[in-house]
């Protein structure tokens, strides 16, 4: 079982330090991971250069004390000690929303920093960082993208096919599955939170890239079901809470509609005429509404 360090390490008190001092919001979180071989195994794998970071140190039989930090958008660093302990610290980024990584042609690698956290941020926020954003967000872009032409596509089709048969037992259907479904299975209700998470960090990610929020939206909760493996019909009532929390951030929620209101399209509207810092702000500020628990996922 893993367990926040305690009292406080060096590398703990490092992780901390240093997640203060990177640009945006981090935070970092101390783990053991002797006795949890499941884990080590996780984090091992999900390193974005592997290969790379098996030169400046990576080892997956030795891994033991680490930290993770959380950041925006989905992004993640682990941090170990370097093959110098005491001088400096390894921070590997991890893959997220498990799009698929090449590393003979990634430009993404680990990085070595002094053991200074004020100097190691100022040496990631001018090399890493930005290459980690850029090249995760291609990825995923383009993950979704494929999306876009079949699955995305078949929904849109069976969705106005729905409307034009004013049949209401969709409604129904959700209606049933929110009522009783979450209710009895706490399980399944961590998971669409955790699918709803993630979505909010991707469109976060793909904001301006992408588009405004309406397009940064096209297909990236499909991508997130099928790799959280969440059941394609519960897939309308993630991007539902994902688009609720958003319109609650930017104060456009009215509790006297409901999911299927029209005027939902017109309060994205809204947004997507806002400039994009602005509109990351937003989704940023949705998904801080949840409590985060730092764990393998």
């Amino acid at each position: 079982m893993t367990s926040p360090q305690n009292p406080p390490s060096p590398l703990a008190d490092f992780a901390h330090a240093l997640a203060e001092r990177l640009p945006d919001r981090w935070e970092a979180t101390a783990l053991d991971l002797r006795d949890d071989a499941d884990l080590r195994h996780h984090f091992y794998y999900r390193v974005w250069d592997r290969r790379g970071a098996q030169e400046l140190g990576l080892d997956r039989d030795t891994m033991a004390e680490t930290a993770v930090l959380d950041g925006p958008d989905g992004r993640r660093l682990l941090v170990l000690p370097a093959a110098e302990a005491g001088r400096s610290f390894l921070i590997c980024p991890l893959i997220a929303f498990d799009v698929p990584v090449y590393n003979s042609i990634s430009p993404l690698s680990s990085a070595v920093v002094p053991a200074d956290p004020a100097s190691a941020a100022a040496e990631l926020a001018g090399s890493l960082l930005p290459v980690y954003e850029s090249e995760l967000r291609t990825r995923l872009d383009h993950v979704v993208g494929v999306l876009d032409g079949t699955e995305a596509s078949i929904a849109a089709c069976l969705a106005a096919e729905a409307e034009r048969s004013d049949d209401p037992e969709l409604a129904q259907e959700l209606y049933e599955m929110r009522g009783v479904r979450w209710l009895s299975h706490p399980e399944d209700t961590d998971l669409l939170r955790c699918a709803a998470e993630d979505v909010l960090a991707a469109v976060g990610l793909l904001l301006g890239h992408r588009g405004p929020l309406s397009e940064a939206l096209v297909g990236v909760t499909t991508h997130v079901r099928i790799y959280c493996e969440v059941s394609d019909s519960c897939e309308p009532l993630i991007e539902a809470e994902v688009i609720g929390r958003i319109l609650t951030a930017a104060g456009l929620s009215d509790t006297s509609s409901g999911i299927f209101d029209p005027a939902i399209t017109q309060k994205i509207a809204t947004i997507d005429f806002l400039p994009i810092e602005q509109q990351r702000d937003l989704v940023r500020a949705a998904a801080a509404t949840y409590t985060r628990q730092t764990n393998a996922g």
